[in-house]
């Protein structure tokens, strides 16, 4: 990923430098279009701790560019994307999930647990929550008329961003007549580095107006999310009764988590 940034970085200082050369408007796009997860984010292994468990969802930015040269612009993109947990796949691997006591999961067989005091809790619950990140992108953008009317564009475009993230504030249960759990996670925030590159078509209806399309890939680097709190509260036997008990276990710790998509964008523009 570092060479990629160094890369993007390098060519929009360059092409910087080209700006005082060229007397033109600025352009303004809106794209809105699918996210689809990709890699650790879309990964729904409740014992990698990397996986995102992240299912499709939506993504839209406002794009400004302006030309330094006859096909290429610096590209300026403000964007913003949401991505729902998959809650029926948490439900599905908690539900055969083994909580042993002290509060881990075991049933990896590269990584057997050292006791065999678990208890396997059936039909968990999750609540609906989403992934939220917003970026600050610069890069360049190229355009390539494939008409003689200059009416149709082959486009394509690469940039390096700042990256804001939220985590999910998750709330799962599972109970029964005889047994419960309840577990919850708190939300967190975190910055970090992405950088994003695609292609596409552009046509103009108008002289000023004109439709877009671009397949675009975004990635990141490890977003840290300081301080996120997981609670665990099982309850066994029927309240009332000797034998019911209760248990809560707590852990505090640092999550990192990638942000991987691909994503078809549709939009439309206009020359200022």
């Amino acid at each position: 990923m570092k060479k990629i940034l160094l890369f993007i970085f390098a060519f929009i200082i360059q092409a910087t430098s080209s700006f005082s050369q060229i007397n033109n408007r600025g352009v303004v796009a809106l794209v809105i279009g699918p996210a689809f997860p990709t890699g650790h984010f879309g990964n729904n292994n409740l014992y990698d701790e990397s996986s995102g468990f992240a299912e499709t969802g939506e993504t839209i930015s406002l794009q400004y560019t302006k030309a330094f040269s006859k096909h290429w612009s610096i590209l300026i993109n403000l964007a913003g994307q949401r991505n729902p947990i998959n809650t029926q796949a948490f439900e599905s691997s908690f539900s055969k999930a083994k909580i042993y006591q002290g509060f881990y999961f075991g049933s990896d067989p590269n990584n057997p647990p050292l006791q065999n005091n678990y208890k396997i809790y059936p039909n968990w619950k999750f609540d609906h929550k989403s992934w939220l990140y917003g970026t600050l992108q610069v890069g360049v953008k190229g355009q390539f008329p494939v008409d003689k009317q200059n009416k149709t564009w082959l486009t394509t475009e690469a940039s390096i961003s700042v990256l804001y993230a939220a985590s999910p504030q998750i709330k799962g249960s599972s109970i029964t007549d005889t047994a419960s759990a309840i577990i919850t996670q708190s939300k967190s925030t975190g910055f970090g580095m992405s950088y994003s590159f695609g292609g596409g078509v552009k046509y103009y209806f108008k002289k000023k107006l004109f439709f877009t399309t671009i397949l675009k890939y975004t990635g990141s680097n490890k977003v840290t999310f300081k301080n996120v709190k997981t609670t665990l509260t099982t309850t066994h036997g029927t309240f009332g009764s000797p034998d019911y008990s209760i248990s809560q276990s707590i852990i505090i710790t640092n999550g990192k988590q990638t942000f991987n998509s691909i994503s078809p964008q549709l939009g439309f523009g206009i020359i200022l």
